[in-house]
């Protein structure tokens, strides 16, 4: 079976989830045997990410930018991946913008309905984007995989797809782990020392990083060590954050670390992070709730849309629009060590429960399924 998977989400400037998802997901296919089955095919682009390089993975191009070749796929349906990659059993679409299947089964991932849910608080192209999708998906795709069951009854509602099309696949984590120590080490020398509350995350309102403020202002007092450590790419911090920190007299406790980060210092950030705190008010699935946890760091996190599902029962799960609970949540993660451990041990185990690998098997096998 040779199946052609867009690879376009591996060349965003900024990481998003999406990005991450496509790229661990072909590497998971080539850790359990299927590099020469598969093909990758994305636009026109001057370098590739050094990440994909890295693949033993035959690789094409179209000609088109990404822009045009969006717009040509979503209106005019064309051009096919198979004028550049040849046969194709399977073509997978890993983001929004779903290129035609050409004659070949159409697997889509759907990874939330943020944009369709909450419309007016995306950019018109995305929600332009995310509607043709959701268009094309129903009437066009083989299987729809979706990373949560959560995820899943929001395509069978608001896409109107019938249940036997859908698969729950759970996404896997891949953070390097690193010694405590270095971990220490390491954000010590950018001005972030232990003891911090940790949140992660882009701005947009669904996740809700208003509500870490609030909370945090309340936990403040009564320890007056402790700081907050807001980390996202950078350009990431609006105008609500930097008023909300004023205006609560927080920016003598809160550090701002904007960028994209290397995975390993990913993981040395939250690894020595007391707490981390993700209020969310809508996931498709939490990618950084399981990343934490596969750090061995204490959660927080909503009791709403797919958050229960990623945590299991190694997190404490509260209302995200009840900055009192939240805080309660945190104060008791804080003051007492016996559940804080517990919590780490109980995250870690959830987070090695769910690897790439067993993604990429499933993945496979939906292949194969919608191949027939």
């Amino acid at each position: 079976m040779r199946v052609g998977l867009n690879a376009e989400p591996l060349f965003q400037r900024i990481p998003t989830g999406v990005g991450v998802y496509a790229l661990a997901l072909c590497r998971g296919l080539v850790e359990i045997g299927h590099a020469d089955d598969l093909v990758f095919f994305h636009a026109d682009h001057d370098e590739a990410p050094s990440e994909m390089d890295g693949l033993p993975v035959d690789r094409v191009a179209f000609t088109l930018s990404r822009d045009r070749l969006y717009d040509a796929w979503m209106a005019d349906r064309r051009p096919a991946a198979q004028s550049i990659t040849g046969h194709l059993d399977v073509v997978h679409s890993t983001g929004p913008a779903i290129p035609p299947a050409g004659g070949a089964a159409l697997v889509v991932t759907v990874h939330d309905l943020a944009p369709i849910r909450f419309p007016d608080r995306y950019p018109r192209r995305a929600r332009a984007l995310h509607k043709r999708g959701a268009h094309i998906a129903a009437a066009e795709a083989a299987r729809i995989i979706c990373p949560s069951r959560s995820t899943a009854l929001d395509v069978e509602e608001f896409y109107g797809v019938e249940r036997d099309r859908i698969r729950v696949v759970p996404h896997g984590v891949d953070v390097a782990g690193l010694g405590v120590s270095d971990a220490g080490r390491r954000w010590e020398r950018r001005g972030i020392a232990d003891p911090y509350v940790l949140w992660v995350g882009t701005q947009e309102q669904r996740k809700n990083v208003v509500a870490v403020l609030d909370a945090f202002a309340h936990v403040a007092n009564r320890h007056p060590d402790l700081s907050l450590v807001l980390h996202g790419p950078n350009g990431w911090l609006g105008d609500e954050v930097g008023e909300g920190l004023q205006l609560r007299g927080l920016h003598g406790r809160t550090i701002v670390s904007e960028g994209s980060l290397p995975r390993s210092e990913l993981a040395a950030l939250y690894a020595r992070a007391s707490v981390f705190v993700y209020p969310s008010l809508y996931e498709g699935f939490g990618m950084p709730v399981l990343e934490a946890m596969a750090c061995g760091t204490p959660v927080v996190t909503s009791n709403i849309s797919a958050l229960p599902e990623t945590a299991g029962d190694a997190a404490l799960l509260v209302d995200p629009l009840d900055d009192v609970a939240l805080a309660e949540a945190i104060a008791r993660i804080l003051e007492d060590p016996v559940l804080a451990e517990d919590l780490s041990r109980r995250g870690q185990k959830r987070a090695n429960a769910l690897t790439w690998g067993e993604t990429a098997r499933r993945t496979w096998a939906v292949y194969e399924e919608a191949r027939g």
